[in-house]
């Protein structure tokens, strides 16, 4: 499993979502350090990790709680975005020993109907299809703000460049994964403190939407909406979420 480690002190294990990366949080390793470890991987059958076996949330869950074994981080505070934050809510019910707090970034405990109706479009569209390549220019405005895409144009290419590269039949695997998820089951047995925070134009997990998960899991839990964002606070507005993020994790301390 590709794993990029960074920085030193209590560890944050990031979880990407769905299309998304380890790469996602390089930059708030850096923004953390050198208060924080962070640990951030592809998920098996993601980018630069091998399958292990059809990919699932209860695989996924069992990987990564080998892993904190591995590393010898427990307890750890799990950082999951979009999709992250259904497989860290499966964790905390399979391992809680081992989770000191949750962060949930972009994410719900599971899949809204209109996102539902759009990633299931999206897979009949691939049917047939060989690759990825012109699907990133139809995903990225339904991924950020449009501040982000009027003001960071080279971003929003990047992201659809590299969205583009991934494996189809892995992407189309993790969607039929995500669409099946749900951890609303899950949400009331949640006992550590928790951050849910998204962006104010977050189509995924639009504020309301992350509004009733926090009220669903109070009073652990805090929201933080973070302005001038969509989907990927960490790439759109880092400093700003690497605040949210440090607050956070100064509070737990």
């Amino acid at each position: 499993m590709y794993l990029e480690d960074a920085g030193a002190g209590p560890c944050v294990l990031a979880l990407h979502g769905l299309g998304g990366g380890a790469y996602f949080f390089r930059g708030l390793a850096r923004r953390l350090q050198p208060s924080y470890r962070v640990l951030s991987v592809d998920l098996p059958g993601t980018g630069r990790s091998a399958a292990e076996g059809p990919p699932s949330i209860d695989a996924w869950v069992d990987r990564l709680g080998r892993l904190v074994d591995e590393q010898g981080v427990a307890p750890v505070v799990l950082l999951g975005h979009s999709m992250g934050t259904i497989v860290a809510l499966h964790a905390h019910a399979a391992w809680p020993d081992r989770i000191k707090a949750l962060m949930f970034v972009g994410g719900v405990p599971r899949v809204r109907p209109p996102i539902r109706e759009r990633l299931n479009a999206r897979l009949a569209a691939l049917e047939g299809a060989r690759d990825l390549a012109g699907l990133g220019s139809s995903v990225s405005p339904g991924v950020f703000s449009p501040a982000t895409l009027a003001g960071q144009p080279e971003l929003v290419a990047l992201f659809e460049r590299v969205f583009e590269a991934q494996a189809l039949d892995a992407y189309v695997a993790c969607t039929r994964a995500l669409l099946d998820a749900d951890a609303t089951h899950l949400v009331g047995s949640v006992r550590v403190p928790c951050l849910a925070a998204t962006g104010a134009d977050d189509q995924y997990a639009p504020p309301d939407a992350v509004a009733a998960f926090v009220e669903a899991l109070a009073p652990h839990a805090r929201l933080e909406v973070i302005e001038a964002c969509g989907h990927l606070p960490f790439l759109e507005q880092p400093d700003a979420f690497a605040r949210v993020v440090d607050t956070f994790l100064r509070g737990l301390a």
